[in-house]
């Protein structure tokens, strides 16, 4: 799927981007703001062979101009909801609009499956990410923890 009106792409998530993963999520700012606990090569791969028996978990990767850029996905899906998650990786794509363009294919993706809303959970000092998710209609639900809790209705 692509979006009307740039050139960002969900595409299947790969080898490609399993290994772009461990760069993006082994770097300390990109870690932090996604809430990323350590992990093993090995458990990255394990994880990676289990998700095809996934049926609570989506993930696809993002292409920019055909070029890998980053990773998003619907977890702890249910028939009425799911949870969005997502990074770009490649940091001179950070805060040249993508975000809106994101957020929009993966409403389509969860509204194709049935969905009736998508929530997501955020680190409050990502200011950045929290302005973007309220400029697309996102609202604050609670705090859980060291997360704020924001959801929309699709």
């Amino acid at each position: 799927m692509t979006t009307k009106d740039t050139s960002l792409s969900l595409v299947a998530y790969d080898p490609t981007f399993l290994e772009l993963s461990w760069n993006w999520l082994n770097d300390s700012e990109i870690k932090k703001m996604t809430h990323t606990p350590d992990f093993t090569r090995d458990e990255q791969h394990a994880w990676f062979a289990g998700l095809a028996s996934k049926t609570d978990y989506k993930i696809w990767g993002l292409q920019y101009n055909g070029k890998p850029i980053g990773v998003c996905g619907l977890k702890k899906i249910t028939g009425t909801d799911a949870e969005y998650w997502g990074y770009i990786g490649e940091k001179q794509y950070w805060g040249i609009g993508l975000g809106s363009a994101i957020l929009q294919l993966i409403e389509s993706e969860a509204a194709k499956a049935g969905l009736y809303s998508v929530w997501l959970s955020v680190i409050p000092e990502n200011i950045r990410a929290i302005r973007l998710y309220r400029k697309n209609g996102y609202t604050e639900e609670n705090q859980q923890g060291d997360l704020l809790i924001m959801r929309k209705r699709i």
